[in-house]
């Protein structure tokens, strides 16, 4: 800008000097070549005839005067108003100079400050991508131990379940067994034996025992056997059989036994605690 500006300056003081020098040439060139004139012609003697022409001359040299001291005072106008013109783009460019120069300032302070406003903008956004993940962790492990209770509880219910279940089977086992007891205490009768066993034999079958098939004796084949039997042989069956009947000891530890067993059956170990397990009936103790 300054490089433009430069020759408006000095180009109206050229132009001025150059037309004020052409302007006083010229006057005065035409006022010696006036005074050469009147000189020659009266030298010659005819200065009147030539006096029209001189007048019409000095006129036409007035308006030249006057028309250049207008186009002068337009030229100085005009170079007034330019140096005015460049006074104030000299201003404007001074300013601009400061505003550039401080912002460059600003510029260079910024680039200086751009890495650590850049670090401090990250800092935020790591740390909450690192809530972020925390929540989503915490957010899982609760619905994990949601989803771990519901299962124990509906373990336990099943496990309740096959608790009353059994209970119920365990207290008709019992109620069964007791009955079967109650039978087999009472006294051995001869008519309607078979009758009786059979009954036994079926309440036994219900229960998953296995009773040992015995064959009933005619009349005719126990005089048979007494006949062939060596004498003292009565007194040796009679003990048998003596032998051969329940002890009711053992027919009173049987429900305990029985019981013992149907509750280690009802306690599943502690590594089959968390699965369901379908109800197991209690396994029958062959009588």
């Amino acid at each position: 800008m300054s490089g433009k500006l430069e020759p408006l300056k000095m180009e109206p003081l050229e132009v001025e000097e150059a037309e004020e020098g052409e302007g006083q040439t010229k006057s005065l060139k035409k006022t010696e070549d006036l005074l050469a004139m009147v000189k020659k012609l009266q030298k010659e003697g005819s200065l009147e005839p030539q006096i029209r022409d001189l007048i019409h001359r000095i006129n036409e040299l007035q308006q030249a005067k006057k028309k250049s001291s207008e186009e002068l005072g337009e030229a100085q106008d005009l170079w007034e108003a330019l140096h005015r013109e460049l006074d104030s783009l000299n201003g404007e460019k001074v300013h601009l100079e400061e505003v550039l120069s401080k912002k460059q300032e600003a510029l260079r302070i910024l680039q200086l400050h751009c890495p650590t406003t850049e670090g401090e903008a990250q800092s935020p956004r790591l740390h909450a991508e690192e809530q972020l993940e925390d929540l989503t962790g915490q957010h899982k492990a609760l619905w994990e131990f949601q989803m771990l209770e519901q299962r124990l509880a509906w373990e336990i219910r099943a496990l309740e379940s096959s608790k009353a279940q059994l209970l119920t089977e365990e207290n008709l086992a019992r109620a069964k067994l007791e009955l079967v007891e109650q039978q087999l205490r009472l006294p051995p009768v001869v008519e309607g034996a078979s009758a009786v066993n059979d009954g036994l034999k079926a309440k036994l079958e219900e229960l998953g025992g296995q009773v040992p098939v015995q064959t009933q004796s005619t009349p005719e084949d126990l005089a048979d056997k007494k006949e062939r039997a060596p004498p003292g042989a009565d007194g040796d069956r009679a003990k048998a059989a003596v032998g051969r009947q329940p002890d009711s000891r053992l027919w009173q530890a049987r429900p305990k036994l029985l019981g013992t067993r149907l509750e280690d059956d009802r306690e599943p170990p502690v590594e089959l605690a968390l699965t369901p397990r379908k109800a197991s009936r209690p396994h029958p103790v062959p009588i």
